[in-house]
């Protein structure tokens, strides 16, 4: 952000605790350099006494006032003129363009206008935007120091008392009852309220009210207007910051926790597994032990057979003993269960090695 040409920063926050972030005043989010940039800045704001030429939104509001005044003399009697060949079809009969929410009488729109376009070129100074959005109702938001505000400005209208009974029909009774007029005071309302994210849903805007007086005009209060614009800025930022920072560590926690849940599940796993292959090798034993017997007769067998070999004195009778017995030990050694049962013990080890005790 700047004021002029010079930049206003905001402090760090990351270095802060929670507490002492909440302690802090809004102006206080400005570095200490920027706070006096800034409060100079404010006190030079002036509301020119005359424009050349005014902010496009605020043309904008013109031109359709204009258009809304020219329509409604128009159609004021569309109603009746319906079906009439007398109806009036020279202005356009459209919905209402959104502009801005200024609402004063013609006596006091010169000045709503040099008021809002101080207001909108301010902001614009401190790389702000004022935006109109696009729908029936007027409407405008301020968007500066990351926050956003709705804005509307207006005359207030006071009931003054009348006498009208000399305009009256002499059958009309007053019946003793005051009677009263609107009129419209001179005196503005300048309103900004918070626009809060979802995020804050909870949270109530605040609203920020400046109100003309006899020694202190809204022309004399624009400064003030954005000092307190940043301070509820400011306060909005630090709300978002302990926000943030909370829900960042609710996210390590849960993420901790996450973390934790599968290592037990893996860890259980690998207990199911682990009790598994032992139920598995302890259900073999008995088939091992035939195995382990049935290989040692075939081993005994051949060893037999070896000693036959060697007795032999035929050359083709030692070379066809000797392929079985080959045969023999190849079979021995299929059914020999040590290795698988190496293996499996193995792998059991292996389990337990993962940081798993029976």
């Amino acid at each position: 952000m700047r004021s002029g040409d010079q930049r206003i920063e905001f402090v760090d926050m990351s270095n802060q605790t929670n507490d002492q972030l909440n302690e802090l005043d809004g102006m206080e989010q400005l570095t200490s350099e920027s706070r006096k940039i800034f409060l100079k800045w404010c006190s030079k704001i002036e509301v020119a006494k005359r424009i050349g030429n005014y902010n496009p939104l605020i043309i904008d509001y013109q031109n359709e006032m204009a258009y809304r005044k020219a329509r409604n003399e128009e159609y004021q009697f569309r109603d009746i003129l319906e079906h009439s060949m007398f109806r009036k079809t020279k202005i356009e009969n459209r919905r209402n363009k959104a502009v801005l929410p200024i609402s004063v009488s013609d006596k006091q729109a010169n000045r709503a206008f040099r008021i809002m376009d101080a207001l909108i070129n301010s902001a614009n100074e401190l790389d702000g935007i004022v935006v109109v959005d696009s729908s029936e109702k007027d409407n405008a938001s301020f968007r500066l120091f990351e926050h956003a505000f709705s804005f509307q400005m207006t005359e207030i209208i006071v009931k003054r008392r009348s006498l009208l009974s000399d305009s009256l029909p002499e059958n009309v009774s007053l019946d003793f009852r005051p009677m009263y007029e609107k009129i419209s005071s001179g005196v503005f309302e300048v309103e900004f309220k918070e626009i809060l994210n979802y995020r804050e849903r909870d949270k109530t805007p605040k609203t920020l009210i400046f109100t003309d007086s006899i020694n202190k005009p809204i022309e004399k209060q624009i400064g003030e207007i954005f000092i307190a614009l940043l301070k509820t800025a400011g306060e909005a930022k630090v709300a978002r910051f302990i926000s943030d920072r909370e829900y960042e560590i609710k996210e390590k926690e849960k993420k901790r926790l996450q973390e934790i849940e599968l290592e037990n599940r893996r860890k259980l796993q690998l207990i199911d597994e682990q009790n598994l292959r032992k139920q598995n090798l302890i259900q073999n034993i008995e088939h091992q032990m035939e195995n382990w017997f049935k290989s040692q007769k075939l081993r005994k067998y051949a060893g037999e057979l070896e000693v036959v070999v060697s007795t032999a004195s035929d050359k083709t009778t030692k070379e066809l003993l000797t392929s079985y017995i080959n045969l023999v030990r190849q079979k021995a050694g299929n059914c020999d269960p040590v290795t698988d049962i190496l293996n499996e013990v193995r792998d059991i080890g292996a389990i337990e090695g993962k940081g798993l005790t029976e």
